[in-house]
């Protein structure tokens, strides 16, 4: 099973499961995978690599933007950003 398939199954569990943040976070990275998969240049498809490379994008914008709030005194913004970087970094190969 692939990412994306691995992903769009998450998201039904998540759905059951009422994570409310997790099941946002999980319809971000499929919307991210869609429109690499539809890219223009792109041939429909869309490997683990490339997976990988996206997850890791948006890990790493999660992390910068928690930074920024967490700097702006906005802990709860901060808090929330944190908890999106850790369900992306699950499906992360570990470091």
């Amino acid at each position: 099973m692939d990412l994306f398939d691995k992903i769009s199954n998450d998201i039904k569990s998540a759905m059951l499961a009422k994570e409310k943040v997790r099941l946002e976070t999980l319809r971000g990275i499929k919307k991210e995978f869609l429109e690499a998969k539809t890219a223009k240049g792109s041939d429909g498809t869309l490997s683990d690599e490339q997976a990988t490379k996206i997850l890791a994008k948006m890990a790493k914008q999660r992390r910068e933007t928690a930074v920024i709030y967490s700097e702006q005194n906005r802990p709860e913004l901060a808090e929330n950003e944190l908890a999106e970087a850790a369900v992306i970094e699950e499906y992360l190969p570990k470091q």
